[in-house]
Parts: structure tokens; C-alpha cells; sequence
């Protein structure tokens, strides 16, 4: 068959349409000029190729060492820039916050799992989502907001080492239901309980298959290959897990909706009835009223962010203690100082009596912290930093695995050791400048640091002071604390699983813990209902 020759000029045209996009995607994957310094990219592929599954963190540490504070990779096409010192952040992240307050687009996360949540769900939130939910939290999670919470706390702290002396084995089933429990209170207003039986066990394989999804490692690169967008479903499995996932994350989030809308608050009115009150009520400020839909979605992101981080610490901050009884003992040293009684579970918790355990918990996150990257940033207009041209859009990381290990700031930092932290307020060594330093970066910094890190400190202090005055954390095992060999990263920083038993400290224990719990469970009806 012989083709006319306007085919034969069609197709030519669109030869050259395709290989002149060709050559303009490969030019893409190319450095930028005046870019920051970093390993030269492969064409086609950035630096992709050089960027390992397994501990990427590490790698990006080498890179700090060799390149600099800023170090500037090629993913594919997209731009990214890695911030690896403390003072960089001040100067950008800090003062400057409003140009890299934007979250880089997720595209399985944004168009398939939360499509309805493009600009309320907590990972990818727009900016002025971001401001108004700030402002409406600050009642909840700083000053007297925060206060207010320390009994809910104390009372899910005081349920958790009951369970713990009753099923020692069970111990990381106990502190997934502790992890949820006090989120989950203060935004519907409902204990776990009234949820079913099922429903804790349900949320948290939702957020495993929610991190599955958004993994670097198991995730396909579709946000640095769009092509792979359009894969029919046969051939691309993650559509069907986002279906999934989907389906899971609103069940959960529903659940929460339909026990807020039941709620009846006693001493405590939680976030997500308040929310709904002010969505009717036409002398509400504009923005504090949400939509159903959108409340729904804002909350549950804010629960995921709670409970995995909360729960990830919890089992770091345990194996930190377990793998260095000195500091174990020294801590209960502490708290035996202040509760002196044997014969009645604490509930008066003054955690600025507990200097020692508080840095015990500090060091922990920055020892391993559960998110050594941090959530990603992303510019909105073109920036210069160093000299450097970052462009628009670029993704932007707070390398904090390279700040809070660094050698210059802190003696022997890769040794857990919670009296630095009593020595110097940011644990570090002596005649260090800290102007513009952060204690810890786990949070974040600057207007994307997370709201509620106040909160979870608390959180974790008020379980961890009820758990040394109750039990030795004993190992079962040789425990692995080696960044090598101890732990597994995705989109946190995760123990391997590790074996320990909590050996009660007192003799007729029982009684004391049963009593408690039964006050806690006494309390929490109070606060709630």
C-alpha cells in the first residue's frame, strides 16, 4: 500500500513533534545552570539511579559530606535540593518560609487514594488549608489547650501499663491501641471502645497500605515518569492497592465522623463537634467554617499524622531504653524521687520534674529520627540560595539524619546519650554557636513545622514516666541498635522487631494497676461524656 502524501507528511510532522519532545525530556533530566553542586546525572534518568531503596538518608549524609550544606540531584526531570545544615534552614526555611512553604504534588496519593482531599489532607495541603487549620488547633494542642489534654493522656498512659503487666507478649498490639486512643478522643470526642472491636486493627492497615503507596521504594515512580500514568490497570497493580487503600482510609475516617456526630463532650469538647457546630453557625469567623467533607478529611490527616509518628517513637524511644539500662535506671532514679508511693499508680504528672526522662526521650528522636528527611517542601518562585539558583518548583528537604548526627555539634552523636541534653539545651558541645538552631528537626521548621509537636511530646513523656515507674524494660534477645542492621526506612524510620518483656518493679502489683486503670477509665468518662 502506497501512502498519499499529506499521510506521508502527517506523519512526518509528528515524527519530528515526538522526537523534539524527546530530546526536550532528556535535556530535562539534565542540571540546571548555576545549580547546586551534587553528582553529575545520568541522561534520561537524573540521579535516580544512585539513590538506594533501602536507608536513603544515608546516602544523602555521604553527599552532605562530599558536596556540602546544599547539595542540588536531578530526579528525572524534577528538581531537587537537599539542605544539610542547620543555619541554611534558619536563614530559608525559617525566615524566608512563605517561598518554601508548598508541598511537591503526589500523584497516586492526590489523584487516586484522597482525590476529594487534593488540598485539606495534611500531606499535600495547601497552603491557606494549612494557616486556617493552624489557627483553629491552637486552641487544642499549645497552652491551655494542651493542659487540658494531659489527663486524657495520663488516663490512656495508665490503661497502657495495665494491659502491659496483664500481656507482656502482646506488648506492640498495647501500644498501637495507646498510639490511636488519645487522637482519636480529642478529635471525635468517643473512646477507641465505642468504635468496635475491629476498627484499631482496621486503621492501622489502612495507613499500611497508605505508606506503601507513597514509598519511594515500593511506589511507582510516576511523579518523575508521567507516562507510567497512563499503564492500563492490567499491567500497573499499585491502581487496584489505591482502590484499596481509598476504600479503607474513608471507612476509617467515616467511623471517626460517625462517633464525633454522636459525641456528647463532658469537661472536653473535641475538635471535630466543635468544627461541626461552627460549619452551621453563621456568626462563625469564615475560616473556621468547613465543609462536612472537608473536616472529615482535614481530621483524618490529622489522626495519621498522630498515631504512625506516635507509635514508630514509642517503639525507638523502648529500644533505646531497653539497649542502655544506665539510662533506664537513671530515669526511674528520677521518677522514684518524685512518686514515692508504691501503693497508687501516679496521677499527678509534673513533667518538669522529670528533666532526665525528658531528655531521654528528646535524645531518641534525635538519635533515630523516625522521619530522617522530613515532609518535602516545595518553591514557589524561583530562589537563590548560596549563590545557587533553586527554580520554581523545585522539591526542597531538611536533611535532619545530617544535622542531628553532626560530629562538629555533638559529641559522640552516634551514641544515645540523654545527658546531653541535661548538660546543654540542644545537646550540644561546649563554646557551639546555636543562633537560629533548632532543638530537634523532627518536626520540621518554619510555617510547616507540624502543630502538634507539642502534643506529641507530651504524649510521650506522661506514657514513658508511667512505663519506668511500673516495669524494667528487659530484652529477650540481643537488641540491634545499628542504623545498619537495627532498622528499615520508608517513609519513616523503622525498628526491626526486637523482643523485650516489662518485669513489674513492685511485688503485688496487680491491685495497684487494676485500681488505676479502673480511676483512668472512671476519668475518661468524665472528660468525654
Amino acid at each position: 500500500m502506497v501512502l498519499s502524501t499529506p499521510v506521508l507528511l502527517s506523519l512526518a510532522v509528528a515524527g519530528c513533534f515526538a522526537l523534539y519532545n524527546a530530546v526536550l525530556w532528556l535535556l530535562s533530566t539534565q542540571r540546571p545552570p548555576n545549580y547546586p553542586p551534587g553528582p553529575r546525572p545520568l541522561l534520561g534518568l537524573g540521579n535516580i539511579h544512585q539513590i538506594p531503596l533501602a536507608l536513603p538518608f544515608l546516602k544523602y549524609d555521604a553527599w552532605a559530606k562530599e558536596y556540602g550544606p546544599i547539595v542540588g540531584l536531578k530526579l528525572g526531570p524534577n528538581n531537587m535540593v537537599i539542605l544539610n545544615d542547620a543555619n541554611l534552614i534558619y536563614e530559608h526555611i525559617v525566615k524566608r518560609g512563605q517561598h518554601f512553604s508548598a508541598r511537591p504534588p503526589r500523584y497516586i496519593a492526590q489523584e487516586h487514594i484522597l482525590p476529594d482531599a487534593r488540598n485539606t489532607y495534611s500531606l499535600f495541603m495547601r497552603n491557606d488549608y494549612s494557616r486556617r487549620l493552624r489557627t483553629i488547633t491552637k486552641q487544642f494542642l499549645v497552652g491551655q489547650g494542651l493542659f487540658k489534654l494531659a489527663p486524657m493522656q495520663k488516663a490512656a498512659g495508665t490503661r497502657l501499663i495495665y494491659n502491659l503487666f496483664k500481656s507482656s507478649d502482646d506488648w506492640m498490639e498495647h501500644i498501637m491501641q495507646w498510639g490511636v486512643s488519645t487522637p482519636v478522643a480529642m478529635l471525635s470526642g468517643a473512646p477507641v471502645e465505642d468504635f468496635g472491636e475491629h476498627w484499631i486493627h482496621d486503621y492501622h492497615y489502612s495507613q499500611g497500605l497508605m505508606e506503601e503507596l507513597v514509598d519511594p521504594a515500593s511506589a511507582p515512580p510516576v511523579d518523575i515518569f508521567p507516562i507510567l500514568r497512563w499503564v492500563p490497570s492490567i499491567f500497573a497493580s499499585w491502581k487496584g492497592k489505591a482502590v484499596k487503600t481509598r476504600k479503607a482510609l474513608l471507612h476509617a475516617y467515616g467511623a471517626m465522623m460517625s462517633q464525633a456526630k454522636k459525641a456528647r463532650h463532658g469537661s472536653f469538647q473535641s475538635l471535630i463537634p466543635r468544627l461541626l457546630e461552627q460549619s452551621v453557625d453563621p456568626s462563625a469567623a469564615p475560616e473556621g467554617r468547613f465543609t462536612e467533607q472537608e473536616i472529615k478529611l482535614l481530621m483524618g490527616g490529622m489522626l495519621d499524622a498522630a498515631v504512625d509518628s506516635s507509635v514508630v517513637t514509642f517503639q525507638i524511644i523502648l529500644l533505646a531504653l531497653a539497649a542502655h539500662p544506665e539510662a533506664q535506671r537513671r530515669a526511674q532514679a528520677e521518677i522514684d524521687s518524685v512518686f514515692k508511693s508504691d501503693t497508687a499508680v501516679p496521677e499527678s504528672i509534673d513533667l518538669n520534674e522529670l528533666p532526665y526522662l525528658n531528655a531521654c526521650v528528646t535524645e531518641a528522636l534525635r538519635w533515630r529520627p523516625v522521619s530522617p528527611l522530613g515532609l518535602p517542601r516545595e518553591t514557589i518562585a524561583d530562589e537563590i540560595v548560596l549563590g545557587y539558583h533553586i527554580p520554581k518548583g523545585t522539591t526542597v528537604v531538611l536533611n535532619q539524619w545530617t544535622i542531628q548526627q553532626d560530629p562538629e555539634f555533638y559529641d559522640e552523636p552516634e551514641r544515645y546519650k540523654p545527658e546531653r541534653f541535661i548538660e546543654d539545651e540542644f545537646g550540644a558541645k561546649k563554646g557551639i554557636s546555636q543562633v537560629g538552631r533548632k532543638t530537634l528537626y523532627t518536626f520540621g521548621a518554619g510555617r510547616r513545622e507540624c502543630p502538634g509537636k507539642d502534643f506529641f511530646f507530651q504524649n510521650m513523656r506522661l506514657g514513658f514516666a508511667q512505663i519506668l515507674w511500673a516495669f524494667d524494660i528487659v530484652p529477650t534477645e540481643p537488641l540491634h541498635t545499628d542504623i545498619l542492621t537495627g532498622f528499615t526506612s520508608s517513609v519513616v524510620l523503622r525498628p526491626k522487631a526486637y523482643g523485650v518483656k516489662f518485669v513489674p518493679r513492685r511485688e503485688n502489683f496487680e491491685g495497684v494497676l487494676l485500681e488505676g486503670k479502673l480511676k483512668a477509665d472512671l476519668k475518661l468518662k468524665e472528660i468525654l461524656t
